[in-house]
């Protein structure tokens, strides 16, 4: 297919006669046929209307010229009839049957699965709703096709912005941000896709989705994406704001998993089970008040634990409960990969909660790969375009010290949306 001329200076029917000679798809030619066809009959009728209906001029066929051919030649009769509302129509629907055709090229030349899902359709629609011109949508399909920025520069430099990259093309420079967010969900592409993997699928030289991990980066790199929402407001005018957590499908325990062996533990270790009683722990009781914070991995809640930790336990005995926390999280763990994390606990038997957290998140993300066989895990921010990319732990820890990562919360072991690690969100900008 080729790229249209601009239509300045030229006539209606001219512009209509362009739009179908790039039709080059035999469906879409026959589509277009039967749509002009329709057009013409309302045209004649408005020029006959005592007469019966006419035959129509051209049998339905499969030959890709005659329906070419009938269609230019119907284009001429609606031009020559003055009808300008029902030529432009005829305009529309070629514009829109173009762009349809170009999403599809498009789509077929950046996935290796080609189209599923309808993913075309919603491709089209979201350019085809955007108020620019024509060609201008044209030629961001066009330049679609051949990518818009080297997918490569994800492994080079390990943090940024995705839509920085965007900025040569008006039309994606103001789709991006819609194509993260609303170009999702079960397509039929293996998993779920989440927000901004197909927008960085679609765009990225050398980006493709893959079927386990949810993006795979030139040289067959897995990278794995997690979307920080950047923030959303409710209609109440509360700011909310949701990141990424680090876990899978299988080999991962819950919130509650870990609650109960970190119970047997402390009480194993010299905690009265009455003092946890005050706490919810092992259960809670209904309508029980809880003390602020409670036994989570928040900050007051960290400063409960140090209370019995300090009370009844040393540091031995902590950190078996440490153990136990993992071994509640993480139930398919490596002998040893827990070792930073319990060593973590300090000489009088306390844990300082940023420490433990990072840990934590480095363990989790350690784990996570060792689960799913993917390099690294992107934390994308889809309101911004702010990325991090972690790597190996060595890469995690340095974005853990300065800041370029960080949890949205801690985690709390009576809700068990918390698996694997905190909501992690990026801190660039």
């Amino acid at each position: 297919m080729f790229v249209n001329e601009l239509f300045e200076n030229k006539d209606l029917g001219q512009e209509a006669k362009e739009l179908i000679a790039m039709v080059d798809n035999p469906n879409a030619i026959s589509k277009a046929m039967n749509a002009i066809k329709q057009i013409l009959a309302r045209v004649r009728a408005k020029q006959q209307p005592q007469q019966e209906p006419q035959q129509e001029d051209n049998p339905v066929n499969e030959d890709v010229a005659q329906d070419r051919a009938f269609a230019i030649a119907a284009i001429d009769e609606i031009a020559n009839s003055g009808d300008i509302a029902q030529l432009n129509s005829v305009i529309s629907f070629l514009k829109s049957e173009e762009i349809l055709e170009s999403a599809t090229e498009a789509i077929n030349a950046n996935l290796a699965q080609g189209v599923k899902g309808g993913l075309d359709q919603k491709l089209a629609q979201l350019v085809q709703n955007h108020n620019a011109p024509f060609e201008q949508k044209k030629a961001f399909f066009d330049q679609m096709v051949k990518g818009f920025w080297d997918g490569s520069d994800l492994l080079k430099d390990l943090t940024g912005n995705i839509y920085q990259k965007m900025q040569g093309d008006p039309v994606l420079q103001a789709l991006a941000k819609p194509m993260a967010i609303q170009l999702r969900g079960a397509m039929g592409y293996g998993p779920d896709q989440g927000p901004g993997e197909f927008l960085l699928a679609l765009t990225g030289q050398g980006v493709d989705l893959a079927e386990k991990s949810d993006l795979v980066i030139v040289d067959g790199v897995g990278v794995e994406v997690k979307a920080d929402n950047g923030g959303i407001i409710s209609q109440s005018g509360k700011k909310s704001r949701a990141g990424g957590r680090l876990y899978s499908t299988s080999g991962y325990g819950t919130a509650s998993t870990a609650r109960l062996e970190m119970f047997k533990a402390m009480v194993d270790n010299g905690v009265p089970a009455e003092v946890m009683k005050q706490f919810g722990w092992p259960a809670r009781d209904k309508g029980q008040k809880i003390p602020a914070g409670g036994l989570n991995l928040n900050i007051k809640g960290v400063d409960n634990l140090n209370q019995l930790f300090s009370q009844y336990l040393d540091k031995a005995g902590v950190q078996e409960v440490m153990k136990a926390m993992v071994r509640g999280l993480y139930i398919d763990l490596p002998d040893g990969m827990d070792n930073n994390l319990v060593n973590a606990v300090n000489a009088n038997g306390t844990i300082d909660y940023k420490t433990i957290m990072d840990e934590l998140i480095v363990l989790g993300h350690e784990y996570y790969k060792h689960q799913e066989g993917h390099t690294y895990i992107m934390i994308f921010n889809t309101s911004n375009g702010d990325y991090v990319m972690m790597g190996d732990e060595k890469q995690t820890r340095e974005l853990l010290k300065k800041g370029l990562i960080r949890p949205n919360s801690g985690m709390d072991f009576f809700d068990d949306r918390s698996k694997g690690t905190p909501q992690l969100l990026t801190n660039i900008s």
